[in-house]
């Protein structure tokens, strides 16, 4: 079994596979991990399946902790205000108290020593992966500057949005068009409650902020795509502090003690999917098979539900029959399709920046109290798209809520 990719979604199934027996090698290319201003909060979902995948521990060994409440801010509510009515994430998935945020690189660092403790083969530096038309099985590649070939059953792809296995193998992406830009940095010298998420629209942006144990906090930021990015250059962490400063953040947060902690950058917001995910000899998992829109945070925990059923699927099915990952695909498919219409429906909700959007809003947080049908979308990125009726995905719902706005 050869893995491509050392993040999240490949080394857990790394270290899956490993505990089963099976002979893996894991190939990453970057040879330390490094903040790139990825998702950093793993929802209650996510918990459960790194829960399943026996790597909760091994999260909080790397400096992850539990936020067991949501602060949803703005419009004109402050922090404090909406503290005392917050989100109780601890609801969302029985036995799992809230969130679990984490940093990227050590998540990712501690994972890959998990992986190779149990066991697997790994191999870092690796560039020039080549999959041979004609040769299933067989995966080229160089490490250390020389060349390499391996004989394999299966390859899977975990090698992020611009999968080299993928390309490899000739599987199609399709994305969406950008709605918003968002931007992320980490700050420290900010006194967070670190028990707090948060998530706020007040005038032309939208924040999330995700506080760590360790006494810094992931900021992210949103705004209009049509904008285009408005923190680039060498003055984009001090331009990013100048548009967080206009949101609500907790009593005591003065920006101008905080200090960027890493980089600060930008990127268009979208989601996207593969038709296919599962060529001959090979399979893809995590962002390598398709996102959604990281504004509803939801990258970590479908690359642990992806490498859960992956593994379970090649553990439990030894004989590895050509269509073993049926399942697996139409699970996936579906899972994402409700995630797709959840991050469009959040778009309109948090990055409306109009007086019609913040009137949907208010609209909207009055009636959920009496139709709990109208947060079904959103309620699935906490508990899970799975676990939501599929009627509350359906268009006529989408709908009435966004039809709210409307005087």
């Amino acid at each position: 079994m050869v893995i491509v990719g050392g993040g999240i979604a490949g080394c857990a199934l790394a270290v899956k596979l490993a505990e089963a027996g099976f002979s893996v090698v894991l190939l990453e290319k970057s040879t330390r991990f490094r903040d790139q201003v990825r998702g950093e909060a793993l929802l209650p979902w996510g918990v459960a399946e790194a829960r399943e995948l026996g790597l909760e521990q091994a999260l909080l060994a790397a400096g992850g902790g539990y936020a067991g409440a949501l602060v949803a801010c703005g419009d004109g509510v402050s922090y404090h205000e909406a503290a005392q009515s917050a989100v109780d994430l601890s609801k969302a998935v029985p036995g799992v108290p809230g969130a679990l945020n984490v940093g990227h690189p050590d998540a990712c660092e501690a994972l890959l020593r998990s992986a190779e403790t149990a066991g697997a083969q790994i191999l870092r530096g690796v560039v020039d992966i080549e999959i041979p038309a004609g040769e299933e099985g067989v995966i080229r590649f160089a490490v250390a500057r020389r060349k390499r070939r391996l004989r394999c059953r299966i390859v899977v792809g975990a090698d992020g949005r611009r999968s080299a296995v993928r390309r490899q193998t000739g599987l199609r992406l399709m994305s969406s068009t950008p709605r918003t830009y968002g931007a992320g940095l980490l700050l420290g010298g900010l006194p967070w409650p670190t028990g707090e998420n948060a998530g706020g629209t007040e005038g032309d942006l939208h924040y999330l902020a995700f506080p760590r144990e360790t006494g810094v906090v992931r900021t992210y930021l949103f705004w209009d795509a049509g904008r285009g990015n408005l923190v680039s250059g060498s003055s984009s962490a001090q331009d990013y502090l100048h548009l967080l400063s206009s949101q609500f953040l907790p009593d005591g947060c003065d920006l101008g003690g905080a200090a960027p902690k890493g980089p600060c950058a930008a990127f268009p917001m979208n989601d996207s999917r593969c038709d296919h995910i599962n060529p001959p000899g090979a399979v893809l998992l995590g962002d390598a098979a398709g996102w959604s829109d990281p504004l509803i945070g939801q990258g970590l925990s479908i690359a642990l539900r992806d490498a859960r059923m992956v593994a379970e699927t090649l553990i439990w099915n030894r004989n590895w029959h050509p269509d073993i990952f049926r399942g697996y695909c139409a699970e996936r498919a579906e899972r994402m399709r409700r995630l797709h219409i959840s991050a469009s429906l959040a778009t309109e909700l948090r990055c409306g920046f109009t007086a019609e959007a913040r009137n949907r809003r208010r609209k909207w947080n009055e009636e959920v109290q009496r139709d709990v049908r109208l947060s079904g979308p959103l309620l699935g990125n906490l508990a899970g798209p799975e676990t939501v009726a599929a009627e509350a995905y359906d268009p006529s719902v989408i709908r009435r809520i966004l039809a709210l706005g409307e005087y």
